[in-house]
């Protein structure tokens, strides 16, 4: 099976609480973590079953808890992730920038945990628990533009219809499902839940923005738009911002502004597009169903029509060739670092 578990009825009666909590501090320091019932304070009552899948990159997970209050403790909170937080029982309360967002089954919590002060955690009755399913993407693989995401973060999101019920039951599936995929699924697994995280957030930010006149607003829409279409064209070697700009009805220049505005590091649409199909291709490297595949086929898979051109911008990237990298050169890097 792929994933790990754990359970607090592993753990002896009186040392249930004291044990679950010192492993959640190592895994999300700046928290304290405080059982809110009797039974829980005490360690015997207390509850935890929580499945955690890492899909190459993102982490999907279930977790089953006793009611509890989690409160940050210190401004460093160590996380560099969004979360997907899908409530299946009981009901979620966070505390986000001097206000509360309740979250119950049939929505979606959309989360910076950097930025989050307070959550309790509430079952349906005296005698249940908690449980909800979660989405750890780390914000670097997420190619939505920050800006525009940052209208989402600690907002209760639709989850029971369209695309919010298409993703949550395919997490539900991947989490019900693990010992039937081998560790080579993980990172394809991670790839089309990685497509549905992306389909659900733009369809999230068109549905709130549509409604917006103001330019600001109309701005995201657009960008939001145009980062989903390049997306989807990635193995096409004539996307160039020109295409982008006319498939769009705008001019190029306008296309440049409104890219480096609104995406972090003031990305150029060129570098954006550079970068994605890199990133593509590198999975497909490291990907030992595809290892038979020459890497002139990979590189134009992804939009490369000279082998040499895209060996030289992998190499400029990673810091190896791409034959390297797909041989397990120790000094491979999936950042470029």
């Amino acid at each position: 099976m792929i994933g790990g578990e754990f359970r607090t009825d592993d753990v002896p009666e009186g040392e249930r609480f004291a044990y679950w909590h010192d492993r959640m501090c190592r895994e999300m320091p700046g928290f304290s973590f405080l059982a809110t019932g009797a039974d829980g304070r005490a360690g015997s009552g207390f509850l935890a079953e929580e499945l955690e899948i890492g899909l190459g990159g993102l982490w999907v997970a279930s977790r089953r808890l006793s009611p509890m209050d989690i409160v940050r403790s210190s401004a460093d909170t160590g996380d560099n992730a969004y979360q997907l937080l899908v409530p299946v029982e009981g009901t979620l309360y966070a505390d986000w920038d001097g206000r509360t967002v309740v979250s119950r089954p049939g929505a979606v919590y959309f989360n910076d945990v950097t930025r989050l002060d307070t959550v309790g955690l509430r079952a349906s009755d005296d005698r249940g628990h908690f449980h909800a399913l979660t989405v750890d993407i780390p914000k670097d693989t997420l190619t939505l533009p920050t800006g525009s995401l940052g209208r989402l973060v600690g907002q209760d999101l639709p989850g029971d219809e369209g695309p919010g019920a298409l993703l949550t039951g395919v997490v539900s599936h991947v989490l019900s499902s693990a010992a039937a995929y081998r560790p080579s699924d993980t990172a394809r697994l991670g790839t089309a839940v990685l497509d549905l995280v992306h389909a659900y957030l733009a369809h999230q930010l068109e549905s709130k923005t549509a409604a917006a006149l103001d330019p600001e607003h109309r701005q995201h829409a657009l960008l939001v738009r145009v980062v989903d279409f390049m997306r989807h064209r990635l193995a096409d070697p004539e996307l160039t911002p020109q295409q982008v700009a006319d498939a769009h009805h705008i001019s190029v220049s306008y296309l440049h502004r409104i890219f480096r505005a609104h995406t972090e590091g003031r990305q150029t649409v060129a570098g954006w597009i550079r970068r994605q199909r890199l990133e593509q291709a590198r999975r497909d490297l490291a990907d030992p169903v595809l290892a038979a595949v020459p890497v002139h086929r990979i590189a134009a898979r992804w939009g490369y029509t000279h082998a040499a051109a895209f060996t030289r911008s992998f190499r400029a990237a990673y810091g190896v060739t791409p034959r390297e990298y797909r041989h397990g050169d120790p000094a491979a890097s999936a950042d470029g670092s």
